[in-house]
């Protein structure tokens, strides 16, 4: 929402809204010459109003939802915002349950390096930029689209790039049939002339594509692949790797960001970039200087203690976060997992205990409701006891939130990684154990 307010006022038009709590992307808003309020409130639809925009978060009693609605204000989803900013511009929408943020932010940095000017619309803040969103003077429109509430079905891009499927959100979907068939759906809205570019390593993308009517570049691990890497070679923050474009090795790419998950968010974007013709110093280079989004293994903290603040909230995200940990050789892994969700709880239990099995130390706290109601007999408890039971992880701990960081204090040492999971506010108590234990590093030296 932040990051199309934002496009908006660049474009001229007036903005106003609320959030729950003044935070970093009001902030940026008020200070381009957008009305925030604090809170949500019937007040704050004043009489200037012309529309009204909100996103799939926003429940229908919301007072400002009602009072549109009896004032006859017209209310549209963001998505509408989005497809309508499409419609004038050379569409790329990136997807996928994981690594769309990364992937779309790629993207938009090789398009800005080889002078392409695109408007960019990113769902995380990108470290480079200072923000989620730019607005470009070129043809080009790079956004996240959101499969969360079937709004990507809105957008017709000239360019779709697909990074998986998984079972995710299952509290709109139900069931896997559903997701693959929205998928299906989306991926059938690219523009006859254009291009879908999707990861080969997902047998459920490949089973979509084998129909597939559009031209398509299929990138990945598997050497099947259109695109793929070799030689790779994953060290802490610097990862390397050869690409191999069809069939032709086109020399050795380097990046910032740690991961083999990175690897192919990279490739992606490097696919993308060659079917426009963009020069293969421009993409190597581009992919070598994006330093990454925040969020998305932001190291907050390098040493004595580091400390580590990621989005990952999905086993399949967490799994891979805890690999990416893993390859910076650390004296032990401390994880904090803030579940998301009480839907998503419940409906992965059983997915969850084989995602921590990178952890040394694990802790659960509780869920992030992210606005949904509870649901009777959910909580984080199912996710600390499947734990348990499956006995992949003995050093397991449930903790409530005012009880983390005390722990940590208690239990770090020089050389651990403490990794911060969640996409609630768990990385404001990440900001809180950085400041805490660099009161602990001064009192040391006293």
């Amino acid at each position: 929402m932040s990051g199309l307010a934002r496009i908006l006022l660049e474009l001229g038009y007036s903005i106003s809204g609320s959030d729950k709590v003044v935070n970093s992307c009001t902030r940026a808003l008020l200070a381009k010459g957008a009305e925030v309020f604090s809170g949500h409130s019937e007040k704050n639809i004043k009489n200037d109003v012309d529309m009204v925009v909100y996103s799939s978060s926003i429940h229908p009693d919301n007072p400002e939802l009602v009072k549109a609605r009896d004032k006859k204000i017209p209310i549209i989803h963001r998505g509408d915002i989005l497809a309508y900013l499409m419609q004038s511009r050379i569409g790329i929408a990136i997807a996928g349950a994981h690594g769309k943020t990364t992937t779309t932010a790629l993207i938009a940095n090789i398009l800005s390096d080889a002078g392409l000017e695109p408007t960019a619309v990113v769902g995380g803040w990108v470290t480079a930029w200072d923000t989620n969103s730019r607005l470009g003077r070129g043809n080009f429109l790079v956004a996240e689209s959101d499969e969360s509430d079937g709004s990507f079905l809105k957008l017709s891009p000239v360019y779709t790039v697909v990074n998986n499927i998984d079972l995710e959100h299952l509290d709109y979907y139900h069931n896997l049939d559903n997701i693959i068939q929205a998928y299906k759906s989306f991926i059938e809205k690219t523009r006859d002339f254009g291009c879908v570019f999707y990861c080969s390593d997902n047998a459920y993308l490949r089973e979509i594509l084998k129909e597939c009517k559009l031209r398509t570049v299929s990138y990945g691990l598997n050497k099947d692949a259109d695109v793929y890497p070799e030689n790779i070679r994953l060290d802490a923050n610097h990862t390397e790797f050869e690409c191999i474009y069809y069939g032709l090795n086109l020399g050795k790419i380097e990046l910032q960001i740690p991961g083999i998950h990175n690897v192919i968010n990279a490739q992606a974007a490097l696919a993308l970039a060659r079917e426009l013709n963009i020069d293969w110093r421009v993409i190597k280079k581009s992919l070598f200087s994006f330093k990454g989004t925040k969020r998305r293994f932001q190291i907050k903290k390098d040493k004595p203690v580091m400390v580590v603040d990621d989005y990952a909230h999905h086993p399949t995200e967490i799994k891979a976060t805890l690999e990416a940990a893993h390859a910076w050789k650390k004296n032990r892994i401390i994880t904090v997992f803030q579940p998301h969700r009480y839907s998503r709880t419940i409906y992965l239990k059983d997915i969850f205990p084989d995602a921590f099995s990178l952890a040394d130390k694990l802790v659960i706290t509780d869920i992030y409701s992210a606005g949904e109601k509870p649901i009777d007999g959910v909580s984080a408890d199912i996710i600390y006891k499947a734990i348990l039971n499956k006995g992949n992880n003995k050093d397991v701990l449930f903790l409530s939130r005012d009880k983390i960081i005390p722990y940590l204090l208690k239990i770090a040492k020089d050389d651990d990684l403490i990794l911060m999971l969640g996409a609630g506010d768990i990385t404001y108590l990440s900001d809180e154990l950085v400041e805490e234990l660099d009161k602990k590093c001064l009192s040391r030296q006293d």
